[in-house]
C-alpha cells in the first residue's frame, strides 16, 4: 500500500516540523449506506451498476448495496486528511479495491489547495459522492454514463485547486496528475489494467440554482494482467502475414502498448423550488478496442411533492466507430487442415471478441424518492433497457456467442439510503 505509506510519511513530517500541530488534531467519523433489493427479468444477460462489480441476473440484494465509512482528520489550520473506504460487490475483492480516498491536503491560502494521495477524479458531477445514494435521486447513478466511470473514479497522484467567488457565483478550477490500476474480472479471470500519466483539467461554476462542470482528461494504457488476452494476442502474432494480413492489425488493437484514451465531459444541474434537473454528456476517444470510443449522455428530471421527489430519466450510450469487420484468411491450395482450421477458428474468435466490448443501448426509468428524515431516504425505481445487437458492452452475456442478439431488460429496484 504505497499510498498509505506516503500519507504516513507526510503526517510524520508535519508532526516533526511543528509539535504544536498535535494540539490541533481532530478526527470526525461519518458513514453512509444503501441497502437494495433488485430484480432483472432477462436471465441471458447479467447486470451490474458498474464495471468493477459482479454482474448478476434475477434477484439480488448485493447488486446496489453499499456500506461506506470516512474519517476527516484536521491536522492544523492549513492541513487536513481524508480516508474513505467503500464496501460493495466488487468482483475483485481486496482492501486496495475498497479504498476510495486517502489523501492529505494543504491549503496554501484561501483560494489555493494542494492534495496528494488517492483522490477522486473530478470528471463527473457526482465525483465527490458517487456512492452516497442519499445525496442523489436514483437508486444508482445513470448506468449508461456511470458504469464505466467507476474505473476512473479515483487515482493515485496529486491535484491543485483554485477556487474563487465571482460576482454571485463560485468558480473552482482543478488540475490533476497521477495514475491508477483498475482491478476487475473478465470471465472469472483477474483483469488488471494500468492507467498511466492520467492528466485531468476540470472547471466547475455554481450560480444560484445552476451548477456547471466541464472536464478534460487523457491517460495512457499501461501494463495489464489477463491470461486469455495474452494468449489471444500471441496467437494473432504467430499467424503468417501471407495467410491473414489483418491478424497483426487486430493484435495491435487488443494490445495496450502505445494506446491511450481521451475524455471530455459537460454536466449541468438546475435545482430550484420543486424542480431538480440534471444532465451530463461525455465523449471518449480510445485506440484500445477493449475500451472503445463512446458517446454517452443522460437527462433526469425530478419534481418535489411534500417529502417525495418523483423523477424520470433517459440515458444512452453508443460507440462512435463501426465494428471492425474481420477479413477471412486466404490459404493457398493444398494447405493442410491442421494449419488452416486453427487460423479459421482464430478469425471467428477475433470477430466475436471485437464485438463484445461495443456499446449501443438506451434506457428510460421512473422512480420516487421519499425523504423520511434528514438521514434516511427510501427509493423505488423501474428501468427499461433497450440493448441493441452488438451493443452489450456494459453488460455480461451468459453466452458470449449471443453478442449479435438484442435484449430488452427491465430492472425493478427498492432501496434504503442513509447517512450517519
Amino acid at each position: 500500500m504505497r499510498i498509505i505509506g506516503f500519507i504516513i510519511t507526510v503526517l510524520m513530517a508535519i508532526s516533526a516540523t511543528d509539535k504544536s500541530y498535535a494540539n490541533d488534531i481532530g478526527v470526525q467519523f461519518s458513514g453512509f449506506a444503501s441497502f437494495a433489493l433488485s430484480y432483472t427479468d432477462d436471465s441471458d444477460i447479467g447486470f451490474a451498476s458498474n464495471y468493477s462489480n459482479v454482474n448478476k441476473s434475477g434477484f439480488s440484494v448485493t447488486r446496489d448495496s453499499i456500506l461506506g465509512g470516512q474519517a476527516n482528520i484536521s491536522l492544523s489550520n492549513n492541513w487536513d486528511s481524508v480516508v474513505q473506504v467503500v464496501i460493495q460487490d466488487h468482483a475483485f475483492k481486496s482492501f486496495d479495491n475498497f479504498l476510495e480516498l486517502a489523501f492529505v491536503r494543504y491549503r496554501t491560502s484561501r483560494n489555493w489547495a494542494i492534495r496528494a494521495g488517492r483522490l477522486n477524479s473530478d470528471l463527473y458531477l457526482l465525483s465527490e459522492y458517487p456512492y452516497v445514494g442519499y445525496a442523489y435521486l436514483w437508486v444508482r447513478p445513470p448506468h449508461s454514463y456511470y458504469s464505466f466511470a467507476n474505473i476512473a473514479g479515483n487515482f493515485d497522484g496529486i491535484d491543485v485547486e483554485y477556487s474563487k467567488a465571482i460576482n454571485d457565483g463560485f468558480l473552482r478550477l482543478k488540475l490533476a496528475y497521477g495514475g491508477s490500476t483498475a482491478k476487475i474480472k473478465a470471465y472469472n479471470d483477474d483483469f488488471f489494467i494500468d492507467f498511466d500519466n492520467l492528466t485531468t483539467l476540470s472547471a466547475t461554476y455554481s450560480l444560484d440554482a445552476w451548477t456547471m462542470r466541464f472536464s478534460l482528461s487523457r491517460s495512457g494504457f499501461g501494463d495489464y494482467k489477463l491470461t486469455a488476452l495474452d494468449e489471444f494476442i500471441s496467437s494473432l502474432d504467430s499467424v503468417p502475414q501471407s495467410i491473414w494480413p489483418q491478424a497483426q492489425t487486430i493484435s495491435n488493437k487488443f494490445n495496450t502498448e502505445g494506446n491511450s484514451i481521451r475524455y471530455a465531459a459537460f454536466g449541468l444541474t438546475y435545482d430550484y423550488d420543486n424542480w431538480l434537473i440534471q444532465s451530463e454528456m461525455g465523449i471518449s476517444e480510445s485506440d484500445w478496442i477493449i475500451a472503445p470510443s463512446v458517446l454517452n449522455s443522460y437527462i433526469s428530471a425530478g419534481y418535489r411533492v411534500n417529502n417525495a421527489i418523483f423523477y424520470t430519466s433517459f440515458s444512452a450510450a453508443k460507440n462512435r466507430q463501426n465494428v471492425i469487420k474481420v477479413i477471412d484468411p486466404v490459404f493457398s491450395p493444398g494447405t493442410p487442415e491442421q494449419i488452416s482450421r486453427p487460423i479459421q477458428q482464430l478469425a471467428l474468435a477475433a470477430q466475436a471478441s471485437i464485438k463484445i466490448p461495443y456499446v449501443h443501448q438506451h434506457s428510460i426509468n421512473i422512480g420516487v424518492k421519499w425523504q423520511l428524515s434528514e438521514r434516511l431516504a427510501l427509493k423505488a425505481q423501474l428501468d427499461r433497457f433497450d440493448i441493441k445487437p452488438v451493443g452489450a458492452g456494459l453488460w455480461s452475456l451468459s453466452n458470449p456467442a449471443d453478442v449479435d442478439k438484442g435484449h430488452k431488460v427491465h430492472v425493478l429496484s427498492l432501496n434504503a439510503s442513509m447517512v450517519f
